[in-house]
C-alpha cells in the first residue's frame, strides 16, 4: 500500500510551531516535512491562535519555538518562561550560536534546546522522543479543574476569551511582564497601557458575574492570581455570624 501525504487530520508529535521569523522558519518546515513531526501551519509570536490552541488542546501541548537568529537573546529566556506556563517547550536555537545559551532555557522551563542546524532525521527523531517522554508522564501536565468559571461564560471576543482562559487555567500566578511579552509581537512586548486596558475590560465583564479579576501589585508589578468570586469574599467569617441555631 502506498505510502500518502500527510492530510490536516494527521497527528503529529508537536501540537504548535511558533516563530520569531515567519520566512525563516518556513524554509525549515519546508526541510522537515518528510519527516512528519511539525505541522504545515506556524503562528508568529504573540499569534492568540496558538494560545488557545495550546489552552484547548491536548492535555499536554507540545510547542517547538523556533528562534532563526540572536538577535532575540536578551528576552528569550524570559519568553520560553511564561510560554511554558501555557505548553511543553521545545527551543530550537541559530547554529552556530555563541549567545544562545541552553543551561539558562532549560532553567527557564524548556524541556528541550536544539539547534534548528541539526540533520533534519536526526531533529526528528529527537523531537519524537521528546513526544513520548510528554505523553509518559503522569499526572497529565495542566491542571483543568476551574470549579469557580465552569459557571461563567466565556467572552466572544478573542483577545478577552483568551485573557479570561489564561488567568483560568495557570497553574503558577502570571506576571504582568510575562504577559506582556506573550500577548506583544516577536520585536517589541505589549505596553502596559495596553495590558491594563485589557485587563479592565474583563474585569468589566466578569463584574456582572460577581466575579473578578485577582491582582498583587508589589514593587511596580502586577501579578494576576487567577479569578475572586466578590460574593463569596463578602461573606462574614463563620465565628461573626453568631452561633449556630439549636
Amino acid at each position: 500500500m502506498p505510502l500518502t501525504e500527510p492530510t490536516d487530520a494527521t497527528t503529529y508529535p508537536v501540537d504548535v510551531v511558533l516563530t520569531l521569523q515567519r520566512e525563516r522558519t518556513a524554509a525549515l518546515l519546508r526541510a522537515l516535512r518528510g519527516q512528519h513531526v511539525l505541522p504545515t501551519l506556524m503562528h508568529d509570536w504573540g499569534a492568540e491562535q496558538a494560545y488557545s490552541a495550546m489552552l484547548h488542546g491536548t492535555e499536554r501541548p507540545l510547542t517547538v519555538l523556533d528562534v532563526p537568529d540572536t538577535r532575540w537573546d536578551a528576552t528569550l529566556a524570559h519568553r520560553v518562561h511564561a510560554l511554558s506556563k501555557l505548553s511543553t517547550v521545545i527551543v530550537l536555537t541559530p547554529e552556530r550560536s555563541e549567545g544562545s545559551d541552553a543551561a539558562a532555557l532549560l532553567l527557564a522551563g524548556a524541556v528541550n534546546v536544539m539547534s534548528r542546524g541539526t540533520p533534519p532525521r536526526e531533529l526528528a527523531g529527537r523531537i519524537t522522543a521528546e513526544r513520548r517522554w510528554l505523553d509518559s508522564r503522569r499526572p497529565p501536565w495542566q491542571g483543568r479543574s476551574r470549579p469557580l468559571t465552569d459557571r461563567l461564560q466565556r467572552p466572544r471576543q478573542s483577545s478577552q476569551s483568551l485573557l479570561f482562559d489564561m488567568v483560568c487555567s495557570a497553574v503558577r500566578p502570571w506576571c504582568c511582564h510575562e504577559l506582556r511579552l506573550l500577548l506583544g509581537t516577536a520585536d517589541e512586548p505589549m505596553s502596559r497601557r495596553a495590558l491594563r486596558a485589557r485587563i479592565d475590560r474583563l474585569e468589566t465583564r466578569l463584574g456582572a458575574h460577581g466575579v473578578s479579576v485577582d491582582c498583587s501589585t508589589q514593587w511596580g508589578r502586577t501579578a494576576l492570581l487567577g479569578l475572586s468570586d466578590r460574593r463569596a469574599d463578602a461573606r462574614p467569617p463563620r465565628h461573626a455570624m453568631g452561633p449556630p441555631r439549636s
